[in-house]
């Protein structure tokens, strides 16, 4: 009796002992809370694969809503207390690697063969700075497709491809216009939207908001073209434009009013549940250019301070591996195998979507991009307003330069 009860004794300490080491490393992983009640089902999901193949880490998600994700990771790294892993959005990366918060993950990435080739070139852009990189991509969309409601196109015998070009839509913008109905959805609030859908204009004129040097340069001509263009086309858009969201325009689309909303291709669920007969083009240009969209987005980051950067790694390097990449994500996988197997079962025109994703941007990588978006914003609805555009321009470029 003696010997079955050690022996029985010794089996439980020794499997005690087994699930402890097999628990040796515990992450922490904060994220962009997905649904009202927290967690979703793809990150627990994902979790939960991760563990399986890993059963010496696991990993505790803490979901945060996205108005508060930002300061909650600031206050958490001045703390002191800081989580592992997190998912940055790719416009807080600078801010976040120029203060010295996330690790440079550049060995460990060129180590385990991840290379810019296998994601969206622009996604991965936004995680490198000063050629150091700082950031894993783990999923995407781009501002803007220009989704159209066909039956108001047809009416105004509008030729969908003719969106594409700066000229072609703002014809079609007039020709739809009138008796409650309005051509384009352009919005001018003070949000990231305005910023994003604006930024795909002035990059598909060949401009940019900074240049290499880190120097404004929305005053200059490419810049300042596209501008003015979105300003004359403003008189097609719905009024209140200065107030407007890209879900203002939503609902107009929803309701048969609106011909032209500027969305990225994370509408499309939306859409597919609509009585709309929709259809959508890859942005817009002007003649005989290539529409350039601007990069949105998610990073998953290490954070310097971690004591579990391998452990932390191979829940990156697992997040964004072809076989996961796709089922772990609420927009479109970073991952370009990924992305394609995504978008072929989940979205109409995966073949669009996929070239305007490999032609878009990111947005400027300043560590000071907060500060360099809200001249953005004061630049546009005084573009919006009727000021002259050269003039808001050299006011935004100084307030951006006496950033540096």
């Amino acid at each position: 009796m003696r010997q079955t009860l050690f022996t029985t004794v010794s089996a439980g300490a020794l499997a005690l002992a087994g699930a402890a080491s097999a628990q040796e490393v515990t992450l922490q992983f904060w994220d962009n809370q997905q649904t009202e009640s927290g967690l979703s089902q793809f990150q627990q999901e994902a979790v939960d694969r991760f563990t399986e193949e890993n059963p010496d880490i696991a990993v505790e998600v803490t979901t945060i809503p996205y108005p508060e994700y930002q300061q909650r990771l600031l206050t958490a790294v001045q703390g002191g207390n800081a989580p592992d892993i997190a998912t940055l959005d790719q416009i807080w990366v600078g801010a976040f690697a120029a203060a010295g918060a996330v690790a440079d993950l550049t060995a460990m990435a060129e180590e385990a063969g991840l290379t810019r080739d296998g994601f969206f070139g622009g996604a991965w852009d936004s995680a490198v700075v000063d050629g150091a990189l700082y950031g894993i991509p783990f999923n995407v969309d781009v501002w803007q497709f220009s989704f159209y409601n066909a039956a108001l196109l047809e009416a105004a015998g509008v030729d969908p491809e003719s969106l594409t070009t700066f000229e072609g839509l703002r014809a079609a913008a007039e020709a739809m216009t009138g008796d409650g109905q309005f051509g384009v959805g352009l919005f001018g609030h003070r949000g990231e939207d305005t910023v994003a859908v604006v930024n795909s204009f002035i990059f598909s004129n060949g401009g940019a908001v900074l240049a290499e040097d880190g120097s404004c340069a929305l005053n200059e001509a490419p810049a300042v073209e596209a501008l003015t263009y979105l300003q004359d086309l403003a008189q097609f858009a719905p009024d209140g434009i200065l107030n407007a969201s890209s879900g203002s325009m939503r609902e107009l689309f929803l309701n048969g009013s609106l011909a032209v909303e500027f969305w990225p291709a994370l509408e499309q669920p939306t859409l597919q549940q609509s009585e709309i007969d929709w259809g959508f083009v890859n942005g817009t240009a002007p003649e005989g250019m290539t529409p350039v969209g601007t990069f949105g987005g998610w990073n998953l980051a290490v954070f310097e301070s971690s004591e579990n950067k391998e452990a932390a790694w191979k829940f990156i390097e697992f997040m964004t591996r072809e076989d996961v990449n796709g089922d772990v994500v609420d927009l479109i996988p970073a991952n370009v195998a990924a992305a394609e197997d995504f978008l072929a079962a989940n979205r109409d025109g995966p073949d669009r979507i996929m070239e305007h994703l490999s032609n878009a941007q990111a947005r400027p990588l300043s560590p000071r991009y907060l500060e360099v978006a809200e001249a953005q914003m004061t630049l546009y609805q005084d573009v919006f307003s009727g000021a002259d555009v050269q003039e808001a321009a050299d006011e935004a470029c100084a307030a951006i330069d006496a950033l540096n």
